[in-house]
């Protein structure tokens, strides 16, 4: 649960995070000098996150791990610790800020539950692409979607998946509002071992699919 006295940063803070904290990285410094650095320039909104994201560091850990019960949501600090993990972060950071600026253009669509799906195969994508394990992907995907019967139902496929089951052959069984087509392109995906690339273009497809224009999408994004 998110700390009660802490405010979750607006998604504007937390794009501007991601985008100086990338840019310090790939200057060469530090981590922790970073953070520093990006407490006494940040909004008022964010020093109680740059202290968890230090502390951590400090002490050896992934920073993302301060995140976690701080209002953030699950796919933000997830997508930050996988690329913690995989060596990643600095080029992942800014594929996190254009997952944030689409998300919010998607927020400003009508919360249909195919926009709900489409909303969480592209924050899925993105983790995937840094070697999130899939189960914690999906949940965290999953987890703050508007429409809570896709939220119900994506947490249903989880199940499957962590008990055996192809992420395809779960939400064929467990989605029934997804089209045909989007369980056929995710198993053709699975197949060829391409999901994080597969992903967001069956977003798009779902958009298409809900009558919803598509918000333009950057190159650099996952």
């Amino acid at each position: 649960m998110p700390a009660k006295s802490v405010p979750a940063p607006r998604e504007a803070d937390i794009i501007w995070l991601c985008r100086r904290l990338a840019s310090a990285l790939h200057g060469g410094t530090s981590i922790l000098s970073a953070l520093d650095t990006l407490k006494a320039e940040a909004p008022g909104s964010l020093h109680s996150h740059l202290s968890a994201m230090r502390r951590r560091a400090a002490s050896g850990d992934c920073m993302g791990r301060g995140l976690a019960e701080l209002g953030v949501p699950a796919f933000v600090w997830g997508a930050i610790l996988g690329g913690e993990v995989t060596g990643t972060l600095a080029s992942a950071l800014p594929h996190l800020a254009d997952r944030l600026e689409l998300e919010q253009d998607l927020m400003a669509l009508p919360h249909t539950r195919l926009h709900a799906y489409a909303l969480a195969f592209g924050r899925l994508g993105l983790m995937i692409g840094l070697h999130v394990p899939m189960l914690t992907a999906l949940e965290s995907a999953a987890d703050s979607l508007p429409d809570p019967r896709a939220k119900r139902d994506l947490f249903a496929a989880l199940r499957d998946v962590r008990t055996g089951a192809d992420l395809s052959d779960a939400l064929r069984r467990r989605c029934p509002s997804l089209p045909d087509l989007t369980i056929d392109m995710i198993r053709d995906a699975e197949r060829e071992r391409r999901l994080p690339d597969a992903l967001p273009i069956i977003a798009d497809y779902l958009l298409d699919a809900a009558g919803e224009a598509k918000p333009h999408r950057k190159k650099q994004e996952v």
